[in-house]
């Protein structure tokens, strides 16, 4: 690979890893809709802040690596 394309692998490779990241995002907070309140209540959650996290949409939000 040429050297003065390394630019370019590097922002398809963030892009690439931002887009799965906000995909798996949109997964867990799709799952936090369908939670019980008993499975709700083991992760310290209420059903009124699993709603507001759940309807968020999926580019807000991004995980610590």
């Amino acid at each position: 690979m040429d050297p003065r394309d390394r630019w370019l692998v590097s922002i398809l490779r963030n892009a690439i890893l931002t887009c799965l990241d906000r995909y798996a995002i949109a997964g867990e907070r799709a799952r936090l809709f369908d939670m019980t309140a008993a499975e709700l209540s083991d992760i310290g959650l209420s059903r009124q802040d699993a709603l507001g996290e759940a309807t968020r949409p999926f580019w807000e939000g991004r995980r610590c690596r």
